[in-house]
């Protein structure tokens, strides 16, 4: 249960980390690439659907991880560090998105 909730806040700051340095502008840098620079741009709510794949996944492994706990208790555990990771990299692209329109 301690992965879980850890998992959850580091999902709540990224979503209070973008709402927060965002600028409120109505168009964003959504996408850089090293080669090209900035190669797509959208409305500055679309930014939001980063933390939205985050809670999306921390959602689907709790609950593969509650069925199948009764059956495999380390495979759930594997789930939710799982969810950990996916969690750490959304707040990395949060922070290069907030950077990008700085």
């Amino acid at each position: 249960m301690l992965m879980v909730s850890l998992s959850l806040l580091l999902n709540l700051f990224s979503w209070f980390w973008l709402k927060s340095q965002l600028p409120n502008t109505s168009e964003l840098f959504l996408h850089y690439n090293v080669l090209f620079g900035v190669n797509y741009i959208g409305e500055s709510w679309k930014v939001f659907f980063v933390p939205l794949v985050g809670l999306i996944i921390l959602s689907a492994n709790f609950f593969m991880g509650w069925l199948l706990y009764k059956k495999d208790k380390f495979m759930a555990q594997v789930l939710n560090f799982v969810s950990i990771l996916c969690q750490i990299f959304i707040i990395f692209v949060a922070f290069i998105l907030v950077f990008l329109n700085a």
